[in-house]
């Protein structure tokens, strides 16, 4: 083993070379999950922002991203468990596949900006009510699982639209506009791709109580934030009955 710099061969630090003390002790990083850790996910990438936020706007923003973030982590999981479904053929398995690492991808996304943001303030009892929000909408049947998936892609590019709006604080931000303008395009596709899976599985199915059932909850999620919104001049009431409305969706 070599000898540290700054020392001599004996451990005694060398006249000629400065020690420099110990730098701080850091704290760990909070968790790099919101409501659900996956094994294996690498650490979330470092990301400055490029315009700072005002702190009112900064907090509101790490307010909604907890319920944005606990999404996408629910997402992964999702996609993961219908590409090994069986009632999928090759080439729609590989399709959800391909998603749940788009995903993940928007998972460590969501995760560097929330590094970049205030903590926002503890609330447990939200972060329980998501949890059960997710886990409920679990079943074994892959149509209805596609249609709740639908129902909450879509509702999410709702969601994103409405904060990029033009002259909202988001909007001002070259950093939160890039970031959730890549998860809004690749949500588009989602939606997309699960209706036409959906379909290939239930052609004579109708998926609108799944669909309304589902925006009901994520609409009851995101107005758990309502200040947050407010505060990123997103009328709370407006998108609300945006996501409620549902039109007839039949396979």
């Amino acid at each position: 083993m070599g000898t540290p710099t700054g020392a001599s061969s004996r451990g005694v630090p060398s006249k000629s070379i400065a020690v420099e003390p110990y730098p701080p002790i850091v704290p760990p990083l909070r968790p790099s999950h919101v409501c659900f850790r996956r094994r294996g996910r690498p650490p979330s990438v470092r990301i400055a922002l490029e315009q700072e936020l005002s702190r009112n706007v900064a907090e509101a923003v790490a307010e909604l991203l907890q319920v944005l973030c606990c999404g996408e982590e629910s997402a992964v999981f999702a996609f993961e468990w219908l590409s090994r479904h069986a009632a999928l053929e090759e080439a729609a398995a590989a399709c959800a596949a391909r998603i749940a690492r788009e995903e993940a991808c928007h998972d460590e996304l969501l995760g560097g900006a929330r590094l970049a943001l205030p903590t926002p303030r503890p609330d447990e009892a939200l972060l329980d009510r998501l949890k059960g929000f997710y886990r409920a909408l679990g079943t074994r049947d892959a149509f209805v699982h596609l249609t709740q998936i639908y129902a909450l892609d879509s509702g999410v590019c709702i969601v994103l639209s409405a904060l990029r709006g033009e002259g909202r604080p988001v909007g001002h931000n070259s950093t939160l506009t890039a970031i959730l303008g890549r998860i809004l395009h690749d949500e588009v596709g989602h939606v997309r791709d699960s209706g036409r899976i959906a379909r290939e599985l239930g052609p004579r199915r109708a998926g609108t109580e799944h669909v309304a059932r589902t925006r009901e909850g994520l609409a009851d999620m995101i107005f758990q934030r309502a200040d947050a919104l407010e505060t990123l001049e997103v009328d709370p009431d407006a998108l609300r009955r945006t996501l409620l409305h549902v039109p007839a969706w039949r396979l």
